[in-house]
């Protein structure tokens, strides 16, 4: 935009008002009829509008069922370059996941469609950098050692290369179990932990069961160990039958007064 600006001494007869009037004039046509039409967006331009905001919203949705509370993303985009010889789409776009694809956070991929005349159609690569806060071992801890609060952290760490899944939320591990040893600092996952042997083999164990609201209680001995759900073989020493049982709590199984080997 262009500001003229006349001076308090500019001389105001006739002709020189007329002259400066006349230049100002043209200085604005020329100054419109140079303002060329905004140039439409490329259809590389609408593409990465329109991917990246799908992918923002994938990214979101999978936030809010991870129950993620602080996480930044940048998204990386890759264009088939095939996208520099077609024209600007005139219609809204159409983004797409592949059906049936579950989300992997290493890679997503969105089909663009553009259904205009002579339109067309193109495969978007999205790689994700997702900073999230995830728990990690403040120390080197060994196999089997069992998880307490004072052993672990939350730090951010880009979660888009963890191939073994993170863990977000304190509650989920301690009191579990590790299968092996982990590094200081180390993300943490579900599959490195597992839950303490709640019962051994040979011990003796109470043994619960309820059936119609009447609950019964005697005493067993556990013919092999186990963790919390899982279910083993347990003989009653009254009836010296062998019995399926669930573990339930430390020494403690349940079953039906009705199970029999």
């Amino acid at each position: 935009m262009i500001h003229s600006v006349l001076s308090p001494s500019a001389p105001h007869n006739g002709k020189g008002f007329f002259r400066l009037t006349l230049a100002a004039a043209l200085l604005c046509f020329a100054a419109t009829s140079a303002a060329a039409p905004p140039t439409p967006a490329s259809a590389r331009k609408q593409v990465h509008t329109r991917v990246q905001q799908a992918a923002s919203d994938a990214i979101r949705q999978e936030a809010q069922r991870n129950r993620w509370e602080d996480y930044q993303a940048k998204l990386n985009l890759f264009i088939p370059s095939e996208i520099s010889q077609y024209t600007p789409c005139g219609a809204p776009l159409t983004v797409s996941m592949p059906s049936g694809e579950r989300l992997d956070l290493r890679r997503l991929r969105f089909d663009v469609r553009c259904d205009s005349a002579n339109g067309w159609e193109v495969a978007v690569t999205v790689k994700p950098d997702i900073y999230l806060s995830v728990l990690m071992a403040k120390n080197t801890l060994e196999r089997g050692h069992v998880l307490g609060p004072s052993d672990i952290t939350l730090k951010k760490f880009n979660i888009s290369n963890l191939r073994s899944g993170y863990i977000t939320h304190p509650d989920d591990v301690v009191g579990l179990t590790l299968k092996r040893r982990v590094r200081e600092l180390q993300p943490l996952s579900m599959n490195q932990l597992d839950s303490p042997v709640m019962v051994e083999r040979g011990q003796r164990v109470l043994m619960i069961a309820d059936q119609d609201g009447v609950e019964a209680r005697t005493m067993g001995i556990a013919t092999k160990k186990g963790r919390k759900g899982e279910m083993i073989k347990v003989k009653n020493e009254s009836s010296e039958r062998e019995v399926t049982a669930i573990v339930s709590d430390m020494g403690v199984v349940r079953t039906n007064l009705s199970a029999k080997n």
